[in-house]
């Protein structure tokens, strides 16, 4: 009887202390996985409202500037029909200075597409929370904008596949196309070609890569043309006192203005250019007085009239010059003896 009684009393033993054991382990485990490694230090609870928590639950960590300090107690809808979702947070009282009215709660993740956790911001402005307090939060998740993007992306790049796939477009029909395909083989035989042709000594293009006489012939214009534009810049020669000197400048401003002012005359139809330009019925008149002046002409070159035949006759031509010889040689005989040829008669009655 007594060593049955002290067998019990043994395992009775060994069964509180596995008990014990395991409620230190259980809250050990809770208090690590909700307090950020800490198992008996103050914690103290602050809140977020949030429009979109995208799958955030109860045990989800919470971080502070990426170091794991406190876990989600609650996701539950906020109250007064706000449509917003209210976040409870169980935060190490160590990191209550940096929690502030600056800080702000945004939703993370463990990987690309892991669990689900709360990235508070480290402030040191700002008041800090008090416990039971709110803290501001992001809008969005930006993981989902971000998987709703690639989503739209796979969608759009599928399309564009299947596109390609049914011989839509340059690289559809260049996969479905076998005319096409030829082409554009043909079309990269000739690129090849060129391109040796390009390491060839042959050929401006190649000569200029590879011969290093034309490449030092080519610098040399390039010097020279550096030398030209330095001498623009500073005003030397005509063109750079067109660059420089103010006064040039003007008077082209000037010659430039009245050149404006004379085109405009002309469009208006001011002047006899102008006319000219606008007035259809002074180009018919100047027209038909052109053809009258190329008529006379025409007949000048013929020989009609007095006009022609002295242009075309030689003997007539001959003969006026003799008349004139004749008459200045009477003039002077006149001028010389005037009483000779002029004899006035007086009579009286």
């Amino acid at each position: 009887m007594n060593k049955s009684k002290a067998l019990t009393w043994s395992e009775l033993r060994v069964g509180v202390v596995v008990l014990v054991s395991l409620f230190i382990l259980a809250f050990a485990i809770r208090s690590i996985g909700g307090g950020g490694g800490r198992a008996f230090g103050a914690h103290y609870q602050v809140k977020a409202l949030m429009n979109d928590v995208n799958g955030l639950k109860s045990g989800s960590p919470v971080r502070v500037g990426g170091v794991e300090v406190g876990t989600v107690t609650r996701v539950d809808f906020a109250g007064g029909g706000s449509g917003m979702v209210e976040v409870t947070m169980r935060l190490d009282r160590r990191v209550k200075d940096r929690v502030t009215t600056e800080s702000e709660a945004t939703l993370g993740s463990l990987g690309l597409l892991g669990e689900k956790a709360v990235d508070i911001t480290s402030a040191t402005l700002g008041p800090p929370v008090e416990d039971g307090g709110y803290l501001a939060a992001a809008a969005e998740d930006p993981f989902k904008g971000l998987l709703t993007d690639a989503s739209s992306s796979t969608a759009h790049l599928r399309r564009i596949l299947s596109r390609m796939d049914a011989g839509e477009g340059l690289i559809g029909k260049a996969l479905r196309d076998e005319e096409l395909y030829e082409r554009m083989t043909d079309v990269s035989l000739r690129l090849q070609g060129v391109l040796g042709k390009l390491e060839s000594d042959q050929g401006p293009l190649g000569r200029l890569v590879n011969d290093p006489e034309m490449s030092r012939g080519l610098a040399a214009s390039v010097k020279a043309m550096e030398r030209v534009t330095g001498r623009l810049e500073s005003g030397q020669g005509a063109l750079g006192a067109l660059t420089r000197d103010e006064e040039v400048a003007r008077d082209l401003k000037s010659l430039t203005s009245r050149l404006n002012e004379v085109t405009g005359r002309l469009q208006r139809g001011e002047g006899a250019a102008g006319k000219l330009l606008q007035d259809e019925a002074f180009s018919r008149r100047l027209d038909s007085t052109l053809s009258h002046l190329d008529a006379v002409l025409d007949r000048l070159e013929r020989g009609h009239g007095t006009a022609g035949k002295l242009l075309q006759e030689d003997e007539l031509h001959e003969n006026l010059n003799a008349a004139f010889k004749e008459l200045r040689s009477l003039l002077a005989e006149i001028k010389s003896d005037p009483r000779k040829y002029l004899r006035v008669k007086l009579s009286l009655f």
